[in-house]
C-alpha cells in the first residue's frame, strides 16, 4: 500500500475512525476481538521490521483494536504495545 492512496483526517473522537469517509480516506475496517490481539500485534511487529513505518497502513486495525479494548486486555499486552509504539516513534520519527 502506498501512503499516497489515503487521506488521514484527525478525528474528533476515536469512533469517527469507524465511519466510512470519502473515496481514498482511511478508516478502521474491523475492531478485532481481544483473543486475536496478541497474535495480530506480533504480525504487526514483524511487518514493521520488514516494511518500517508503512506497516501501520496494513495493521492500523490492530493498534486501534488494542486501544479500543485497552481496559480489558492483559497487562503484558498493554506493555508490549506501548513499548513497541514508543520504540517505533523513537526509531522512525516523523
Amino acid at each position: 500500500m502506498s501512503p499516497h492512496n489515503f487521506e488521514f483526517h484527525l478525528p474528533l473522537s476515536p469512533e469517527e475512525l469507524l465511519k466510512s469517509g470519502g473515496v481514498n480516506q482511511y478508516v478502521v475496517r474491523e475492531v478485532l476481538p481481544v483473543k486475536h490481539l496478541s497474535s495480530q500485534l506480533r504480525a504487526f511487529q514483524s511487518a514493521f521490521r520488514a516494511q518500517g513505518p508503512l506497516a501501520i497502513l496494513e495493521h492500523f486495525d490492530t493498534v486501534y483494536s488494542i486501544l479500543h479494548h485497552f481496559r480489558s486486555i492483559e497487562p503484558g499486552l498493554k506493555e508490549d504495545t506501548l513499548e513497541f509504539l514508543k520504540k517505533g516513534t523513537v526509531v522512525h520519527p516523523g
